[in-house]
């Protein structure tokens, strides 16, 4: 059964924005010494949450240790070494004409909101190819490339899976921005159902004598929902992660300065 929310705000919880109606902004002569007028959206703060990984995967983990360790070692870095997503899309809109046969008149009939889309993101494989042999562990377990027989690698096979389908083969993730204090939500969108794309083998296409690191793509689609419930959703993770990480460097404890020797022992 749906659940609803008493919130008549469809922004509630994200960031108010301030009330600049006192000011003259770029009316007349611009008072650049007035700078609480200008409060602009600044980019660069944005978080991922993976909260599900596919069901499928999470079983494979529980009865095989390497395959439980490239998991483990792909969620945590798909989090803290997260730098950006694309493919957000604009809300656009359709329109009919009114026509009275010698002028026309263009008015809105239908709002489209952003459907099942491709969302990618960017990281710097890691020695061992965490990224390619899961997200190959990931597709090859769905349909064998070569027979196209979904087997969950030997999970259906051996019954700890008796009823496969779609619900056991897609993430969850919760992308949130930030504004530049780190406290407050200018935007959150949950995207679920979401389902790798590609394995990129071509990285090992190399050249004896070049030497360089391989940015890899991580492509999914999936379904975006904003709402109050996910913005709610996203204060709670940002606070924890305010509650767990350092952002304040003069205070932060670095490993190497930590366990500098002690003088005494000198």
């Amino acid at each position: 059964m749906a659940t609803t929310t008493n919130s008549e705000n469809i922004f509630e919880g994200l960031k108010t924005p301030r009330n600049v109606t006192q000011y003259s902004l770029f009316r007349g002569v611009t008072d650049f010494t007035n700078l609480a007028q200008f409060n602009l959206f600044e980019t660069g703060y944005p978080e991922l949450i993976v909260c599900r990984i596919p069901k499928y995967l999470e079983t494979l983990a529980a009865t095989n240790s390497s395959y439980k360790s490239l998991i483990d070692n792909y969620k945590h870095i798909l989090e803290y070494e997260f730098r950006g997503l694309d493919g957000l899309e604009n809300i656009t809109t359709d329109s009919s004409d009114l026509n009275n046969g010698i002028n026309t008149l263009q008015v809105i009939t239908k709002v489209n909101r952003q459907g099942s889309s491709q969302f990618s993101m960017r990281y710097n494989e890691k020695s061992g190819s965490i990224f390619n042999r899961f997200h190959e562990l990931f597709l090859t377990g769905i349909k064998d490339a070569r027979t196209q027989v979904k087997t969950y690698h030997g999970l259906i096979e051996s019954g700890a899976i008796t009823d496969p389908g779609y619900e056991y083969e897609t993430f969850d993730l919760l992308y949130f921005v930030t504004d530049n204090t780190k406290r407050l939500i200018e935007q959150a969108v949950f995207i679920t159902c979401a389902q790798l794309t590609n394995a990129e083998l071509q990285i090992y296409n190399v050249e004896k004598g070049t030497y360089e690191w391989k940015e890899i793509g991580v492509e999914m689609n999936g379904f975006p929902i904003s709402n109050p419930q996910v913005t709610a959703k996203a204060q709670e993770y940002l606070n924890w992660i305010l509650s767990t990480f350092e952002f304040r460097e003069p205070k932060f404890k670095y490993n190497s300065v930590t366990n500098l020797t002690d003088v005494s022992s000198r």
